[in-house]
């Protein structure tokens, strides 16, 4: 829908006249003097340089009602009846304010001779601003960026003055501008994934020569950094590994609100996808999996801890092994491997408790506890 609003406004909007902001109060002595000489041009009937010079004098003084009114004036005379309209609607709120009650009515006037058009424009824009605006900011929460700068433009296109459009478009170029190049994005992310899962089936060579390429052509990426963070620890868990795997979780909720949202939303009429049955929602129950692993390493006899913690890390990295990033079932397996490294925490916890820890068992927490992370990450790297 957005897409559809956008070109028909984009197209709406080609051979329009710049805007001029208003209510902007500067020096009203020069802006009569060069709106002295428009009057002039415009008895000459330059309409186009009268209109340059009353944008000049505007820019001296944005609340000269009367250099809006001499601007619409010569947007009349040039056919851009839109930009007229405005004129002379700012000219007579402006006149309002200052009480000059004629120019006020003059400009009113003005305005009404254009005829109901320029007024269904008008409000025809408004309506537009209104759909746009929540549309924007939907797709700034969603991370379509680049549609939301346009978006965003488009309203400020229709309305300058729109405070929380400008406010949109000012977050979106900061989050365009942190984010980097997208497809240089997308191309060290599929790269990371593999990076962690060499690291997860014992290749630790490859995953250090793909980690360092990431380094060396996407370093200024998110993928670019955390390869560098992993060359850095050489594959160990990091000392904040809680706050990564908390992290971590927080990203991957985000990402399964975003699918089951896509998932429920309504297709539009007559689409394709109105015919045919709607996509599943995705996404990994990460809190799910800690609840039923907690339960189970509770009911789970002492004597049996050790001996179910080395079964679960086993079957983890057994579907490890089989998370190829790309083939067919790799989320799949990856999140079946997540599940059992999350068990192998929750039984750790309690093998700790009850003193039954070795160092073996240590050393398998440690990497379970990475792998976790790196399941994680990959999931989140695939969408």
């Amino acid at each position: 829908m957005l897409r559809v609003i956008l070109c028909v406004l984009f197209a709406s909007m080609i051979g329009f006249a710049g805007s001029v902001c208003a209510g902007e109060k500067g020096d009203r002595d020069k802006a009569m003097a060069l709106l002295t000489g428009a009057d002039s041009l415009y008895t000459a009937q330059e309409y186009q340089k009268a209109s340059d010079m009353c944008k000049r004098a505007l820019t001296e003084d944005g609340s000269c009602a009367a250099a809006h009114f001499k601007l619409g004036q010569c947007q009349e005379q040039l056919r851009q009846n839109k930009e007229a309209f405005r004129s002379y609607q700012t000219a007579s709120d402006l006149a309002k304010k200052d009480n000059d009650a004629v120019l006020s009515r003059k400009a009113l006037s003005a305005a009404e001779k254009l005829g109901g058009g320029a007024i269904a424009i008008s409000a025809a824009d408004q309506k537009l601003v209104d759909k746009l605006l929540p549309l924007a900011d939907e797709a700034f929460a969603d991370d379509q960026l680049e549609t939301a700068r346009s978006a965003y433009s488009s309203i400020l296109a229709l309305k300058p003055t729109h405070d929380k459009a400008a406010a949109g478009l000012e977050k979106t170029e900061k989050a365009i501008e942190a984010r980097g190049d997208p497809v240089k994005g997308r191309i060290a992310a599929a790269m990371l994934t593999e990076v962690f899962y060499n690291m997860g089936v014992g290749k630790k060579d490859d995953a250090t020569k793909m980690a360092q390429e990431i380094v060396s052509k996407h370093g200024d990426t998110a993928a670019g950094k955390e390869a560098q963070q992993l060359l850095t620890n050489n594959f160990e868990p990091p000392k904040d590994i809680d706050a990564q795997l908390a992290e971590a979780k927080k990203q991957m909720k985000e990402q399964a609100e975003k699918a089951k949202k896509v998932a429920s939303a309504k297709p539009a009429v007559g689409t394709p996808a109105a015919t045919g049955p709607r996509p599943p929602a995705t996404g990994v129950d990460v809190d799910g999996m800690e609840k039923v692993a907690m339960d189970d390493a509770k009911k789970c006899a002492k004597d049996a801890l050790v001996s179910t913690f080395k079964d679960s890390y086993t079957k983890g990295k057994d579907f490890y092994s089989k998370a190829t990033p790309g083939s067919e079932g790799n989320q799949k397996n990856v999140a079946g491997a997540l599940e059992q490294f999350i068990r192998c925490e929750s039984l750790f916890m309690r093998i700790e408790d009850e003193k039954l820890a070795n160092d073996d068992v240590v050393q398998m927490e440690k990497q379970a506890s990475m792998l976790r992370y790196a399941c994680m990450k990959m999931t989140i790297l695939s969408h």
